[in-house]
């Protein structure tokens, strides 16, 4: 997701807590959302205390001044803003659309002029979603059986950090005790989840450096190592991605018939992933092992039984 999409969906479930007569916590509010709380200040101070009725109560305490509350809105702009929020929140997650409706007022339905293609996937199991926020909230540890790709399954134990929306998808960033690193879980493939109910220590160094971390990747390829390929991009894949290139794409060279870019990865099925969606107008041009990993995939696919 972008971060323009992130922070108003951010500012936005915000000002529903407010407008339910809540008092909202800078450092608790940091620690929900996954950024510093210096994001959440200026959300506060720069961005919605200029449109709403907030007060600071002193000690990171906001809230809605007494008797405030949103149950209209008396300009076009209000109108046009609140229903663009109500528009994206319903695209991002449909779950909530009736929670959404209710907490946001109902205004002129301009809502019906917007269209977003977020299409969040559903969260299933609203039970383990809650489990996983609450652990990470009071920082716990948490242990759950986890399916791999392969069909097997592991027992995991971690430490939570982040629930993730990845190109759509819900994941867990959390540091796995046993491999001593940050890995992503897809939570469809969580099961049997329990907590610890013993605290860890949050390290202000490790936090710092997470908060950095999870502000650069959108990938559910996320590993601690990084490399990267040089792509020859051409007709369809040119034409594209030079206009609109990925976050982890540089233009090295531009020219007439092609274009050679830089591709920084995690995992090589990151890279394998592009390229395949761009084929037969992209190709790997100083990694040869992978150029023979894709030519061996397309060749097992066109051998298969139809």
């Amino acid at each position: 997701m972008k971060k323009n999409q992130k922070a108003l969906i951010r500012q936005t479930t915000i000002i529903i807590l407010l407008n339910t007569g809540a008092t909202v916590n800078i450092t608790l509010l940091a620690e929900e959302f996954g950024v510093s709380r210096r994001t959440i200040q200026k959300d506060m101070n720069e961005r919605l205390s200029n449109t709403y009725d907030i007060i600071d109560l002193g000690h990171g305490d906001y809230a809605f001044t007494d008797g405030y509350r949103l149950l209209g809105a008396d300009n076009e702009e209000e109108k046009v803003a609140i229903s663009l929020m109500k528009s994206l929140q319903r695209s991002a997650i449909p779950d909530m659309n009736a929670y959404i409706d209710t907490a946001l007022p109902a205004v002129k339905s301009y809502e019906e002029m917007f269209l977003f293609d977020l299409d969040f996937e559903s969260i299933e199991d609203m039970g383990i979603f809650k489990v996983i926020l609450q652990a990470i909230k009071w920082k716990v540890g948490i242990e759950f059986h986890y399916t791999k790709i392969d069909g097997s399954t592991k027992e995991v134990t971690v430490h939570p950090y982040r629930i993730a929306n990845f190109k759509n998808y819900w994941y867990l960033i959390a540091y796995d005790l046993v491999e001593k690193k940050i890995k992503s879980y897809y939570l469809k493939k969580i099961d049997r989840l329990r907590t610890l109910y013993e605290n860890f220590i949050a390290d202000e160094t490790a936090e710092k450096e997470l908060e950095q971390m999870c502000s650069q990747i959108d990938s559910a390829w996320y590993s601690d190592r990084f490399y990267s390929a040089k792509l020859r991009l051409k007709g369809d894949a040119k034409l594209y991605l030079e206009r609109h290139p990925l976050h982890n794409m540089e233009l090295i060279d531009t020219g007439k018939e092609s274009t050679i870019v830089e591709f920084r990865y995690s995992d090589e099925s990151e890279l394998l992933s592009i390229v395949k969606k761009w084929l037969p107008d992209i190709d790997i041009l100083d990694d040869s092992e992978l150029s023979q990993k894709l030519d061996n995939t397309l060749r097992t696919y066109l051998k298969r039984d139809k």
